[in-house]
């Protein structure tokens, strides 16, 4: 069973709006040294969907180039389109990943039933093993019924879920417990990952655990000793370095913390420039206490 915390990838890009692949060997590399458990290429906060399906393919292959062997890998292969989908989790298995992401379809509104036979379809096709990605503020959601539906689908072997929401993520991990021990409940947000963990999360998948994986891994090794409080406190001190980071047009402001430690990451879109230089005194002063609380 996959478990542990995981980092989402976050995508460079160059001047001219494509993707700066020397900067993301850079970032692999940092990554690579770290001691979280593994990564997540082309989501959310790795902006999958500011991508050409041909870009995203080859930031898969890229990855799986430099951390096949070192990191588990998760792969992204969400789209609107379901044979793009298809090719995403075709490319996956054929790379190594050791599972494919997908969110219900985006856009278009879907009734429950219809988001669970989405997953079925991509289940039954028995391509490669899939995690469903819960992630209601950009998506269709994947509400409890559906979710319970969806554990007997044996290519279906977890959940990433980005709610935030600690009563829905106590119920699933209870539905887990009663009806599939070996499916993995993911946590999507570094605001609650000691919350999720208690709720019954084996893991979390989430931009902090690249940025700043150093203290994530102190997080989940605090955790482990059975130490809470003290994890709850580090968890605690990264909150306002989030706070400052959602402030800024998603994910520009992640982006800036991770300019911070060194690793210039370039944009896609047009971001408020006088925003973001208003907050890089302030993203510096949280980052320095949050790596000093170490």
């Amino acid at each position: 069973m996959l478990k542990g915390a995981f980092g989402v990838l976050l995508t460079p890009f160059t001047a001219d709006g494509h993707v700066d692949y020397d900067a993301y060997e850079k970032e692999l590399d940092f990554v690579s040294k770290s001691d979280i458990t593994g990564f997540f290429a082309c989501g959310t906060t790795g902006e999958f969907v500011s991508l050409s399906p041909e870009e995203n393919l080859e930031m898969l292959a890229f990855a799986a180039k430099h951390l096949k062997g070192k990191k588990k890998l998760l792969a992204g292969a969400s789209s609107p389109n379901v044979s793009t989908t298809v090719t995403y989790m075709k490319a996956a298995a054929d790379l190594g990943y050791d599972a494919v992401m997908i969110c219900p379809p985006y856009y278009f509104t879907m009734g429950q039933n219809d988001v669970a036979r989405y997953y079925k379809h991509l289940s039954d096709l028995d391509i490669c093993d899939i995690l469903l990605y819960k992630i209601p503020m950009f998506t269709n959601p994947i509400e409890i019924p559906c979710f319970e539906s969806l554990l007997g689908e044996k290519r279906i072997i977890g959940m990433k879920d980005s709610s935030a929401n600690i009563k829905q993520i106590a119920h699933e991990s209870d539905l887990i417990r009663r009806n599939r021990p070996d499916f993995a409940l993911f946590g999507g947000t570094d605001d609650s990952l000691v919350p999720s963990l208690v709720a019954g999360c084996v893991g979390s998948v989430t931009a902090f655990s690249v940025i700043v994986p150093e203290v994530n891994a102190k997080i989940y090794k605090l955790f482990g000793e059975g130490k809470i409080t003290e994890a709850m406190e580090l968890n605690r001190k990264a909150l306002k370095l989030l706070r400052l980071a959602d402030s800024a047009m998603f994910p520009s402001g992640y982006k800036l913390v991770y300019e911070m430690r060194g690793l210039p990451i370039g944009h896609c879109q047009v971001v408020d420039k006088e925003k973001m230089s208003s907050l890089r005194g302030q993203i510096k002063e949280e980052l320095d206490l949050l790596l000093n609380a170490l």
